[in-house]
């Protein structure tokens, strides 16, 4: 078992280890098969909510299961469409009748069409039980190995199923883990760094996140190099994120996050209508995926990385010095997110 020091970016860290009444299992896959019946694949040109380099979508060549294991695991585009198409011309469709695989932002053209920007360079997964489970309170446990490669973005996260309080950040996201997959070389974090954050504001500019956000470091090695536990325990109290049962994040409900947020005069309250730890008192439903890089405060600027988030067209900055990246995905499956299992338990009654 690694150990890890625990470090909370704002305030101490209460350590404890406590679960609220009898939880019930309402959720479990120890990948003996992929199940698409409880797993939903979001399909996106985008990348995400971050101008990241990946695009998402329902290939077995980035989510799979082999020997109980499922993996998510980034490819290169140029293997899916070459790269002449990708760099000028080609067009990347992801439209679809059927509505397990229906998309967002569902065409791009490379080139000039697009306003010189490039199909996205990395083909990836982000899988999500939005159909199948949602909790309102209760423990996350996913044992999983993080993927080693520079600029390799893995998550487990939480987003809320209803959006009761308003479009994003304002119903709030749990984000158990992240990390980055890089070695060494970045100074603001590689794969023996972890962090866990609530995301919550009344919009986009008003994202109070840094009030809640910790990370582990690995003591030795990283995290991936071996599976660890990356848990979630939440209640009326407050919520725990924890690795090996050791406490990353513990954010306590003893105040609004209105409150807690200190936000100007002239800001509306969302949650005026909720409990004390709105917007984290609605259902939230699980996502697992692995991004790649971003023009975003994520990545911050530094020499050794191979673009800059002012780029007009950092996507092709970053293809462009794939030499530099490239080879230290490995080979295999090193650059996935590998999961063992996952096990969710619910405070309602069974």
């Amino acid at each position: 078992m690694i150990s890890v020091y625990a470090f909370q970016l704002n305030e101490e860290i209460l350590l404890e280890n406590e679960t609220s009444g009898q939880q019930c299992l309402v959720f479990e896959d120890h990948f003996n098969r992929f199940d698409l019946k409880i797993w939903q694949h979001e399909i996106t040109m985008s990348g995400g909510g971050n101008w990241e380099f990946q695009w998402y979508t329902n290939n077995r060549s980035n989510s799979f299961v082999e020997d109980g294991i499922l993996y998510i695991k980034p490819t290169l585009t140029t293997d899916f469409m070459g790269e002449q198409a990708m760099m000028n011309g080609g067009t990347l469709s992801l439209w679809s009748n059927d509505p397990s695989i229906q998309c967002t932002g569902c065409e791009r053209v490379a080139g000039v069409s697009s306003g010189g920007n490039i199909i996205n360079p990395i083909q990836s997964a982000r899988i999500r039980t939005f159909e199948s489970m949602s909790i309102r309170y209760g423990k996350v446990e996913v044992r999983a190995r993080l993927p080693q490669g520079d600029w390799l973005w893995p998550a487990i996260w939480m987003m809320p199923k209803y959006s009761t309080y308003g479009p994003w950040p304002a119903s709030g996201e749990i984000d158990i883990m992240e990390s980055r997959g890089n070695k060494n070389g970045y100074p603001y974090g590689d794969s023996s760094r972890v962090s866990s954050t609530l995301h919550w504001g009344p919009n986009f500019n008003l994202n109070q996140y840094n009030l809640t956000q910790a990370e582990v470091i690995a003591e030795e090695g990283s995290f991936a190099d071996d599976f660890h536990t990356y848990g979630l325990e939440w209640n009326e109290e407050g919520l725990r994120t924890t690795i090996d049962n050791i406490t990353v994040l513990q954010v306590d409900f003893d105040q609004t996050f209105w409150t807690r947020g200190e936000f100007p005069d002239w800001s509306m309250n969302p949650w005026k209508q909720g409990g004390i730890g709105a917007p984290f008192d609605e259902e939230f439903y699980l996502i697992l995926n692995v991004a790649v890089g971003g023009a975003s405060s994520y990545w911050p600027d530094d020499p050794s990385k191979p673009w800059l988030n002012s780029d007009l067209h950092p996507a092709t900055q970053f293809w462009q010095h794939r030499h530099q990246w490239l080879p230290s995905w490995g080979s295999g499956n090193k650059p996935a997110l590998a999961i063992d299992w996952v096990k969710v338990w619910s405070d309602q009654p069974c």
